[in-house]
């Protein structure tokens, strides 16, 4: 399961997001959250940059497991303050332009389509900047 953090600072690390992870997972009033030691398998830190705005954004993204964890970090996590990182975790879904439902030709008429736009924001320059 991967866990989006947004609107990070500027100079945040791996280490740190890693950590501050780690820490979410201990829960004080649950010890079950103890026998469950999450293991990061991947960290990315994302630079999205808009064009329009000419405003820089910080993200992360962590990848943990065993996922039945990462519900417990995004409670323990969501609006905290932790070594100076204000943090809005959420669970990250994976979306592949090849299963957009909006793209797919199929009999139903588009009037019938919720969401008739796409939502994504126009240019967008999208670097990674850290891999672990």
């Amino acid at each position: 399961m991967w866990i989006f953090y947004k609107h990070l600072p500027k100079n945040v690390t791996l280490k740190e997001i890693q950590s501050v992870t780690i820490k979410g997972a201990r829960s004080s009033w649950s010890p079950m959250a103890i026998l469950k030691k999450p293991k990061i398998k991947r960290t990315k830190i994302i630079r999205i940059r808009d064009l329009q705005k000419d405003s820089v954004e910080y993200h992360a993204i962590v990848q943990i497991n065993p996922t039945s964890v990462t519900d417990t970090i995004i409670e323990n996590l969501d609006g905290r303050t932790v070594n100076g990182l204000y943090l809005r975790p959420h669970r990250y879904q994976r979306r592949f332009a090849n299963r957009d439902r909006r793209n797919m030709q199929n009999d139903v008429q588009q009037s019938d389509e919720r969401r008739k736009s796409d939502r994504r924001r126009d240019n967008l320059i999208t670097r990674v900047m850290a891999i672990d």
